[in-house]
């Protein structure tokens, strides 16, 4: 046998057991909330936050003619971002149409379950697109497909879209390739937007280089890709599009943030109030702050840093100085870190402090014991967790930046891999 062939035989199977863990993860996924589709236990009620689905009411009763409407104006609800209504209604139309063309009786079960499909489609895509950055060692992609964060939150809402268009932004840009990167990131930013960090990353790398063609084909594409597939609902549904986008721009404070998990915990022990709670000022001057630190970062780093690691930093520092940092938001992080860190232990560690934070908000108060410890600071379990999560957060983002300035974990990801 021939060293090329034994090569793409190992790269074969090794490609197979990269698909059975995304799918392991998946099924997981399906076998946790099984109990929620059993009406007599009632765990729907009980534990609303471990069976909510990315399925509204309003997306199972699309008639054909609600289709031509709902698919560039936010869905059969009329309140999703346009390319999750574009998929919502397709998904809602074939749902509520399939017993009329086949003879079957379909409900809610089989549109979660056409809703699984689907995600679990595009987390096998994330999977593969970071076997792809993960140069040689594509090992890293298979504990990532295991991430248990992935497992509880990952399917209970539709960002993996956005996710998978961030990386394939990403991959876009380390192959040499602005237009694709820019052209995944008017896709993303038409779901959520956290995509947008990739064209600060790319707009970072050319100012290191101090060449700005790369930024200019990137956003001209990213612009466009996102006009076509917005224009239509911001030239029919006005009023209905600048209130999806005013709801993301102001909305407030909410737990668990940096600012009130610090006034609820810290604040009351310290009498150090960080004055932010509702200051929105506050909050985009930090934010500010945070991208000139990231750019000279950047600029500083002896060796040319990974467009990967000037994402996370992005998009790290952005969460931890926003308004909210919920459960949704760790599963942006997944491949991010991966990538980044590229350290097992350390994934399993952080991966095991969200799983802990994820049971505090589902579970009830009183299936948590008491931390004698603890209360006497007046904590709660979820509230210690709370502040573990944000010092792991502040952790890799400073354990980053030194993987940066020493020119470390680099050479295989982001521009330096094409070179």
């Amino acid at each position: 046998m021939s060293l090329e062939s034994a090569r793409n035989r190992s790269g074969g199977s090794a490609g197979l057991v990269l698909l059975g863990l995304g799918l392991y993860t998946v099924m997981m996924a399906y076998v946790l909330r099984i109990p929620c589709r059993v009406p007599d236990w009632h765990v729907a009620e009980q534990v609303p936050q471990l069976c909510s689905t990315v399925v509204g009411a309003g997306d199972l009763a699309v008639r054909s003619t609600d289709v031509a409407g709902g698919f560039f104006t936010g869905g059969p609800t009329g309140d999703q971002p346009v390319l999750v209504g574009m998929i919502t209604t397709i998904i809602g139309w074939f749902a509520s149409n399939l017993s009329s063309l086949m003879g079957l009786d379909v409900g809610k079960g089989f549109y979660l379950d056409l809703s699984l499909v689907l995600l679990a489609l595009v987390w096998l895509a994330i999977v593969a697109v970071v076997s792809s950055l993960s140069g040689n060692r594509r090992t890293d992609a298979f504990v990532m497909a295991l991430s248990p964060v992935i497992v509880l939150v990952g399917f209970q809402s539709w960002d993996l879209w956005a996710v998978l268009f961030m990386m394939l932004a990403l991959l876009g840009y380390v192959r040499g390739n602005p237009a694709v990167a820019g052209i995944m990131v008017g896709f993303g930013a038409s779901v959520a937007f956290f995509p947008v960090v990739v064209l600060l990353a790319i707009l970072i790398m050319a100012a290191r280089h101090r060449f700005l063609k790369d930024i200019l084909g990137a956003l001209l594409w990213a612009v466009f890709a996102w006009a076509v597939i917005n224009g239509t609902y911001m030239l029919t549904a006005w009023d209905r599009w600048v209130a999806q986008f005013t709801t993301m721009l102001h909305a407030g404070t909410d737990q668990p943030s940096l600012w009130n998990v610090w006034s609820d915990t810290v604040e009351p022990r310290t009498g150090i109030s960080l004055g932010a709670g509702d200051g929105a000022q506050f909050v985009l001057l930090s934010m500010v702050l945070a991208l000139v630190f990231v750019l000279l970062v950047s600029l500083l780093s002896k060796r040319e840093p990974s467009a990967v690691q000037v994402t996370f930093l992005l998009l790290a520092l952005y969460i931890l100085l926003a308004k909210e940092y919920s459960l949704t938001y760790v599963v942006w992080f997944v491949p991010l870190v991966i990538l980044c860190r590229r350290n097992w232990v350390e994934f399993a560690l952080w991966q095991v402090v969200e799983m802990f934070y994820w049971a505090t908000v589902v579970l009830p108060a009183s299936a948590w014991p008491t931390l004698p410890w603890v209360q006497e600071f007046g904590w709660s379990a979820q509230d210690l967790l709370a502040v573990v999560r944000y010092l792991f957060l502040v952790y890799l983002v400073v354990a980053v930046v030194v993987d940066m300035f020493r020119g470390r974990k680099a050479a295989a990801l982001g521009a330096s891999a094409v070179q």
